[in-house]
């Protein structure tokens, strides 16, 4: 065993190394898809380690997932950052955030359509042991953003969230002026009771798929409830406040995409831009 997890750790120190050195002359978007079945299986050894068979049929997996997804899907993303790309450019409105989201449900739908037979497949495979280190590693995770998020003070919870904010606009607006940043900051609400909810419900489902992985004999079955309704594994509190919740950034993105700066706005298609003509070479359009 401390063979295959030193084998597994030197794995993953080349990968990052060797997709630093990639880095340097790739863009973001082709590394991050081209490594992307690399990073699930990583993912996935972040909670218990894979006996060899798994791993290879999990990456044969992965490989045709990919395949699918590049020929299939990649060209209907491209379709929808360049109405994105339209839309944006006049300022987004109620009608555009309900379009996006209606856009990414059906991103979603049908790579869980895809997926459902190969996730079930897999899940049946993992053992007794592996469901035991993934219970115990699902207790014992403590540097994730939700649970250190959960253990501050409210400025510290304000201010990481303020933060967090800022850098993901500036991401796509490129620098924000120092009276958007008032504007956002009298916009964000700090609520430590939401941090709370969503940390139980994560462990809600944590403890599910616990169950799920543990009943072989109704998983087929379950895995499709799952994937046909989430909800169904959602705290009462999470329940009662995720609508409230969505409305409230909704409302948050339409003021912010009302004081956006010209420079800004073209920041942003500028960087679609560029998604767009990776996502064309790596779909081969």
């Amino acid at each position: 065993m401390r063979i295959f997890i030193k084998q597994s750790t030197n794995y993953k120190s080349l990968f990052f190394i060797l997709a630093l050195f990639i880095c340097i002359s790739c863009s973001t978007t082709k590394v991050a898809y081209n490594f992307a079945n690399v990073w699930v299986v990583n993912w996935f050894e972040s909670y218990f380690n894979f006996r060899e068979s798994q791993r290879v049929e999990l990456e044969k997996k992965l490989d045709q997932f990919f395949d699918w997804h590049r020929k299939s899907e990649l060209p209907k993303i491209v379709l929808f950052l360049e109405d994105f790309k339209v839309r944006h450019k006049d300022g987004f409105d109620k009608e555009d955030i309900n379009w996006v989201k209606t856009e990414l449900n059906l991103f979603w739908q049908r790579i869980l359509i895809n997926a459902e037979k190969d996730i079930a497949s897999f899940l049946l495979t993992v053992d007794d042991s592996q469901i035991f280190d993934m219970n115990k590693n699902f207790q014992e995770k403590e540097d994730d953003t939700l649970t250190k998020q959960s253990k501050m003070s409210l400025v510290e919870l304000n201010q990481d969230i303020l933060e967090r904010t800022y850098k993901a606009l500036e991401n796509w607006l490129g620098d924000l002026e120092p009276s958007q940043k008032e504007k956002i900051e009298i916009w964000t609400q700090t609520d430590p009771y939401w941090v709370i909810v969503k940390l139980k419900n994560r462990e809600k489902f944590q403890s599910d798929l616990i169950e799920l992985l543990r009943s072989k004999d109704t998983l087929k079955q379950n895995i499709h409830s799952w994937i046909s309704n989430p909800e169904s594994h959602w705290t009462d509190e999470y329940k009662a406040i995720i609508n409230t919740k969505i409305k409230e950034w909704e409302i948050i993105t339409i003021r912010i995409d009302s004081i956006i700066l010209p420079r800004q706005r073209k920041h942003v298609a500028e960087k679609v831009e560029d998604i767009i003509l990776d996502l064309k070479e790596l779909s081969g359009i």
